[in-house]
């Protein structure tokens, strides 16, 4: 059908196009500033605002998925600078229907809790506002750290509602605002938090980029809608292919500084016993340890590898996994090599506090070319395959004490940007698993240059992994959330039973820490359930449900389904908590009525055969144990 709106959406057909009021969907300026359409083109308008000589060029790529990515650049043409400008909205829709009729779900951000239910990625949905409505970053500037940037909004609280899901490419200070706009009307505004920004004459500031997609069905398909267009329109790709979430250990959490090159080659052995695929060195493998020895890029500390990292990264390459080394680039403490050889290239700090880590200035180029060339000397000194890029600092104040308009954001992120896309195209072998803090930097930003994310260093309370990722899942692919399996040193078996790994399968499973503590009947044990999560990773990235209300105490039962995007197979995560109901039915979704389907309970459980009918509908009866959990593989036949 022919779309009703008009401005940069009105040539394209979409669900709700019918509420989009006409207009440029660009905002510049507290109050606006008035721009009117000079020039249009295939895809593209240029806008001006005569009075000050600022231009603003939109352009829009709509992909076969039917969202739409709009790119914005403003561009001051006069030989004055700009005035201030506080709000620069890369996207700004106008809808007719009034605010209080809108349905929001959104999730909080990637933080670190020891409660349940956790905070990190809770989900919440937010109708009949009337009051402002507003997701943002974190007030200290890291972008996922109060909220995930992500928005699914429908149009009403019926069950197969139209809706849409928004989100920035960006990875610093942002927020997405939904308010009354005038009566019957509401507006949804998305931009970068800055404060009496100024354009220099003939300066050019490219805003974020804004996607925005459209659905029908209500907030299932929003979910699978937002997750099908991540995965295949902005996540990156491992050797030019969708990324499947490979099986990974880590030695961080469970040992951190205690470690030297004897103990991780015990750890490397125990890894290939259970089909790890990558091994990972996380911090403290420079001299200083962690954190004080973050900016020790030059060397390794010899008493943990007397002959360098070469020796355990060969041996754990004959054990038939990948060599993988953390780095944490963007922060040294001020008693490292690389802040005493350039205290110039960090922002400046306040010497009167104790702190003594520095923030490095990812803006100038010159430390940007020192970052692709010390991380690239070390993939290829090492073959390194993976690298957990950590970034534990937070931003505003040193933006701030640099430039309290904020625009030094654009420069910075321009910057890491480039480091991290030069990196991965001159070594298409190298992954990046994003970390910042567990998930505080997590956004369309990040993901387009990251193959997966720690996503919490809330590693070690099963009840509070399987929240997390079951939750985050109604947001991102699975692939992107990383969680592990802890081990603390010298801990042995107890405490690792069928849920601790089950709760760290929905979404990418990894192990930390002091597994050789293991015994070989629960080592043989995990091998099996490694296993079984290869062969169903590949239904991580695609269609997800969450079958049960959001639980909120600890006797809760959870449940969670994947689904391929054909309704041909499934997984089906169950998990009882410390109630006293110890069997339950679970409708399932995402499967075809009409076909009968085999139900088998991983790894060595019974089989059975149901209708589709019946699954949807009565659903599939589960029993369980106080605190067990279950993994149905379910297969169309």
């Amino acid at each position: 059908m022919e779309s009703k709106s008009s401005g940069i959406l009105a040539k394209f057909s979409f669900p709700l196009s019918d509420l989009v009021e006409e207009g440029p969907a660009f905002r510049v300026g507290s109050p606006s500033l008035p721009f009117v359409l000079s020039r249009s083109g295939e895809n593209e308008w240029e806008y001006v605002n005569k009075e000050h000589r600022l231009e603003v060029r939109v352009k829009i790529q709509c992909g076969e998925s039917g969202a739409f990515v709009v790119s914005s650049r403003l561009q001051n043409y006069s030989r004055k600078p700009s005035p201030p400008l506080d709000t620069p909205e890369p996207l700004r829709l106008i809808f007719r229907k009034e605010s209080t009729a809108w349905r929001h779900i959104f999730a909080e951000g990637g933080t670190t809790e020891a409660h349940y239910p956790p905070s990190a990625y809770r989900t919440h949905e937010w109708t009949r506002a009337r009051d402002v409505f507003q997701i943002e970053s974190h007030p200290e500037g890291r972008s996922s750290n109060r909220h995930l940037p992500f928005l699914i909004s429908l149009r009403s609280t019926d069950s197969d509602s139209a809706g849409f899901f928004c989100g920035l490419e960006w990875s610093a200070e942002w927020y997405i605002r939904f308010a009354e706009f005038a009566q019957d009307k509401s507006v949804l505004s998305m931009g970068v938090k800055v404060s009496r920004l100024e354009l220099k004459p003939g300066e050019r500031l490219d805003l974020p980029d804004v996607h925005i997609g459209f659905f029908q069905g209500g907030p299932a398909a929003g979910t699978n809608a937002l997750r099908r267009y991540l995965y295949h329109n902005v996540c990156a790709k491992y050797q030019g292919k969708p990324m499947l979430p490979f099986v990974s250990y880590d030695h961080w959490f469970g040992i951190g500084n205690n470690f030297d090159e004897k103990l991780l080659r015990a750890e490397a052995a125990r890894a290939a016993e259970l089909g790890i695929e990558v091994f990972v060195v996380d911090a403290a493998w420079f001299p200083g340890g962690f954190p004080d020895g973050v900016g020790n890029w030059q060397d390794v500390d010899r008493q943990k590898f007397p002959d360098g990292l070469e020796p355990l990264a060969e041996y754990v390459r004959s054990l038939g996994m990948h060599f993988g080394l953390w780095f944490e680039p963007e922060r040294a403490h001020e008693a490292t090599q690389l802040y005493r050889d350039h205290p110039e290239w960090f922002f400046a700090r306040d010497k009167d506090t104790p702190e003594k880590h520095c923030h490095l200035n990812l803006a100038l180029p010159e430390v940007q070319d020192y970052l692709i060339e010390m991380v690239g000397t070390w993939i290829k000194r090492l073959d390194i395959r993976w690298t957990r890029w950590d970034y534990n600092i937070d931003p505003h104040l040193f933006w701030q004490r640099t430039d309290p308009t904020g625009k030094i954001q654009f420069a910075y992120m321009k910057g890491l940007y480039r480091v991290l896309d030069t990196l991965i195209s001159e070594y298409p072998n190298w992954t990046v698993e994003g970390c910042a803090s567990g998930g505080r930097r997590l956004d369309i930003g990040t993901m387009r240059r990251a193959h997966t994310f720690w996503f919490s260093d809330q590693s070690h309370d099963p009840f509070l992994c399987r929240y997390m990722q079951a939750r985050a899942n109604r947001f991102l692919p699975g692939h992107l959330l990383n969680s592990s399996v802890a081990v603390d040193l010298n801990h042995g078996d107890e405490g690792f039973d069928d849920t601790a790994v089950l709760s760290r399968m929905l979404g990418k499973l990894a192990f930390d820490g002091d597994i050789a503590s293991w015994s070989a009947p629960l080592t043989s044990e995990m091998a099996r359930w490694v296993k079984e999560f290869k062969a169903v990773r590949h239904l991580m990235v695609q269609d997800f449900y969450q079958l049960l209300p959001l639980p909120t105490t600890i006797e809760d039962w959870d449940a969670v389904e994947f689904v391929d995007y054909w309704g041909k197979e499934a997984v089906l995560l169950v998990f009882r908590g410390a109630g006293t109901i110890n069997r339950i039915n679970i409708p399932l979704q995402g499967l075809s009525r009409n076909h009968r389907y085999q139900i088998n309970l991983r790894p060595e459980g019974e089989t059975c055969s149901m209708d589709g009918k019946e699954l949807l509908e009565n659903g599939l009866p589960v029993l369980l144990e106080q605190g067990g959990a279950g993994l149905w593989k379910i297969t169309r036949t």
